[in-house]
């Protein structure tokens, strides 16, 4: 049975345990380019799923250190949903992936979130009109020179949204499969 320590290194899940997340982020995926959306139920069934299975294959101190992590995240995330800057089914999903993902790799894991994210966003940006890239560039803009997230119109607004649910599943791939 693994101790504390290894709370911070690899985990290691049997591969069916793991393919228990990847059908639940497959399943995200599938909604969120679809219509936009991540039902709740699923990601409430990743984060349920990832707690016994990590209590399971590692212990109870593992399936705390899950449920720390996915508390992390939403705290981390609140502010940007709150700024609609991110939507709430994405939270969610990111933090019941959070759950799956021990401490010593959630670096990789949002790191590599962060990056297919971004190359996401990116034909959806190219896609939008220049007034909207007008609109994005001054954002960032001001997230750089004042440190902080500006108000971001809701994509329910009419605004393009993007399909964030490729993104974290790529991160949880990252954490899992590469690097030690």
């Amino acid at each position: 049975m693994p101790g504390a320590a290894d709370l911070f290194h690899k985990m290691t899940l049997p591969l069916a345990h793991l393919g228990v997340l990847g059908l639940g982020l497959g399943s995200a995926i599938v909604f969120d380019l679809r219509s936009r959306r991540i039902p709740n139920l699923l990601s409430a069934l990743i984060f349920l799923t990832a707690i016994p299975i990590r209590a399971i294959d590692l212990g109870g101190w593992s399936a705390l250190s899950g449920v720390g992590a996915a508390v992390l995240v939403i705290a981390v995330l609140y502010l940007p949903w709150q700024m609609n800057g991110i939507g709430g089914g994405d939270v969610k999903l990111w933090a019941a992936t959070a759950a799956w993902v021990p401490w010593g790799r959630m670096l990789w894991f949002v790191l590599a979130a962060a990056l297919v994210g971004g190359l996401v966003a990116a034909p959806y940006y190219f896609k939008a009109g220049a007034e909207a890239r007008a609109d994005i560039r001054a954002n960032l803009t001001l997230t750089v020179l004042q440190g902080e997230l500006p108000p971001v119109p809701s994509h329910r607004a009419g605004h393009p949204s993007v399909p964030y649910a490729l993104a974290i599943a790529a991160g949880a791939v990252v954490a899992f499969f590469v690097g030690v």
